[in-house]
C-alpha cells in the first residue's frame, strides 16, 4: 500500500514538472515569436527611414545634420537588432531602447520640418515616403506591444509558486520587458 501511494505521488509530481515545463516553453517560444515579428518590423523600418532620409536630403541645406543623424541612428539600430537576435536580457534591451529614443527624437523632427516646409509638402515621393514610414512605425509599435505582454506573462509565469524550481532545472530566466 504505501508503495503505490509512494508511486502515485511520484507520478504526480512527474506530471506536475512536465506541465510546468511544457508552460513554461510555450510561453518562452510566444516571446521569441513575438521578438522575431518586433525585429522583422524594425528592420523594415529602418528600410523606410533610409529611403525617407535620403530623399529628405535633398531639401536640406549641405553639412545639415539632420539627415546624416537619421543614417547613423538607423544604423545603430540595425546594429544592435544584430547583436539581439533572440529576446534580450534586461542590459541588451537598454542599448535597443536608447538607440530608439534618439530614433524617434530625430524622425520627430525631420517630419516637423517636412510639414512646416511648403517645397517638402509638394513633393509627392517625400509625401510617399514619409508615409511608409509612418506606417512602419505604427507596425513596429504594435509589435512591441505584443511583445512587452508575452515578456510579462512569461516572466509572472517564471515567478509562480513552484515554477521557478522547475524553470531553474531547466534553464529558464526573464527576459527583458522594457518601460
Amino acid at each position: 500500500m504505501v508503495y503505490i501511494i509512494s508511486l502515485t505521488l511520484l507520478v504526480a509530481l512527474g506530471a506536475w514538472v512536465v506541465a510546468s515545463y511544457l508552460r513554461l516553453f510555450h510561453l518562452y517560444e510566444r516571446v521569441q515569436c513575438a521578438w522575431l515579428l518586433w525585429h522583422r518590423a524594425t528592420l523594415r523600418r529602418n528600410e523606410c527611414l533610409l529611403d525617407f532620409a535620403t530623399q529628405f536630403a535633398a531639401y536640406l541645406p549641405a553639412g545639415d545634420v539632420l539627415p546624416r543623424d537619421l543614417h547613423r541612428w538607423t544604423q545603430d539600430s540595425g546594429r544592435a537588432l544584430e547583436a539581439t537576435p533572440t529576446a534580450p536580457k534586461e542590459g541588451n534591451f537598454r542599448t535597443i531602447a536608447m538607440a530608439e529614443r534618439y530614433l524617434r527624437r530625430a524622425v520627430s523632427y525631420s517630419v516637423h520640418t517636412l510639414e512646416t516646409t511648403q517645397n517638402m509638402q509638394q513633393d509627392a515621393q517625400l509625401l510617399s515616403l514619409c508615409s511608409a514610414m509612418s506606417d512602419s512605425l505604427y507596425r513596429q509599435d504594435e509589435q512591441m506591444l505584443l511583445y512587452k505582454r508575452s515578456a510579462k506573462e512569461y516572466n509572472s509565469a517564471l515567478h509562480s509558486p513552484g515554477v521557478g524550481i522547475v524553470a531553474g532545472i531547466f534553464g529558464f530566466s526573464p527576459v527583458a520587458v522594457g518601460q
